[in-house]
């Protein structure tokens, strides 16, 4: 019976997406599967745990997530890990444990919400007395001693590291560089997974709330991943090569373009911006229809709504299926999995 802390050096390094990722694959492999997050910042309303419970685990027999206690305060007078709550830790994976055979444990980050580095991971690391794995996001400039210092934190329970986010640049850099240092000095290495355009993507009601749309008809495919915009405008080529070269792309178009708008329905877009606020004609709105793609209309023009979008992949997060198939993809293409299983099945 294996178990598993997965945690993290900061929020956003996508520990819930490694967690989701790996634990659609031992279901896929049969597995029976547990997901315990012991701290939340949120208890009552976690969208970690949401999101795990009813897309991840729904239909299976994982045994419920447990109730996740509050996430302490940095700094405050009393230990981080009281021994109130250190019991109710233990006793609620022991509860998981019993009816699965490999549970995955979202642990705290290692800096803490306030920004400054803490215990906690370590703490509940030493108090279950199972295998760690931390997950470090890269950012320009990443150097060997800034992840060995995160790596040290954990030791002795530390059983691999993986470097998440790296862009398509770099990857030789990484690799030979820090991820070699690190291996040349007794640190399990998974590896390390690149920048992808999928997990950064935004739904099409993120883009909508971003813009303050209006929904022309009634929306569908609402939750439908986005990691492109395209301009809808006069251009040389004709429709197909142009509006067909990507999947899970947005268009902004005029509203009055309903020759552009045809063009961009008849590809793999998922969704239309259509700018100025009028109406499109009755045509666009039947081809959309048919095709179940949304129609957002604003009120601004085309470049001006372009602009808008700047700050919308601020919006982005991790709750789709569709990121979790392609964290997972990216998961088996980078990191060792045949280490990783291992660590999966002799942890108990």
């Amino acid at each position: 019976m294996g178990v598993l802390l997965v945690t993290a050096h900061r929020s956003g390094s996508g520990k819930t997406s490694l967690v989701a990722a790996l634990l659609s694959q031992m279901l896929a492999e049969d597995r029976r599967v547990a997901y315990y997050k012991p701290f939340s910042t949120s208890p009552d309303n976690d969208p970690d745990i949401a999101f795990i419970s009813e897309t991840i685990l729904a239909d299976t027999d994982s045994p419920p997530v447990p109730t996740p206690l509050a996430l302490p305060r940095n700094g405050s007078n009393g230990p981080l890990l009281p021994e109130e709550q250190a019991q109710t830790i233990r006793q609620s994976l022991s509860e998981v444990q019993s009816t699965a055979g490999v549970v995955l444990i979202e642990g705290p980050d290692a800096v803490s919400p306030d920004g400054e580095p803490w215990s906690l991971p370590n703490d509940l690391n030493g108090l279950l007395e199972c295998p760690a794995l931390l997950i470090f996001p890269y950012a320009s400039g990443l150097d060997f001693q800034t992840v060995l210092r995160a790596v040290e934190s954990f030791s002795p329970g530390l059983s691999g590291l993986v470097i998440n986010g790296v862009t398509s640049y770099r990857q030789r850099d990484v690799e030979l560089g820090s991820l070699a240092q690190l291996r040349a000095g007794g640190t399990t290495v998974f590896g390390a997974i690149p920048e992808d355009r999928v997990m950064l993507g935004v739904t099409v009601q993120q883009i909508s709330e971003q813009l303050g749309g209006r929904w022309i008809q009634d929306p569908v495919n609402t939750d439908a991943c986005i990691d492109r915009f395209l301009l809808g405008g006069n251009i040389m080529d004709a429709g197909h090569t142009y509006y067909g070269r990507y999947a899970n792309q947005a268009v902004i178009v005029r509203a009055e373009r309903p020759d552009i708008q045809m063009a961009c329905l008849m590809e793999d877009t998922k969704c239309l911006v259509l700018t100025g606020g009028s109406e499109p004609s009755d045509y666009v709105k039947a081809e959309a229809l048919e095709r179940d793609v949304p129609l957002i209309s604003v009120t601004g023009n085309t470049l001006d709504t372009a602009e808008a979008l700047a700050g919308v992949l601020e919006r982005a997060t991790p709750y789709s299926q569709t990121k979790v198939e392609r964290f997972g993809q990216l998961m088996r293409q980078n990191l060792d999995m045949e280490a990783l299983s291992a660590v999966l099945t002799t942890s108990s």
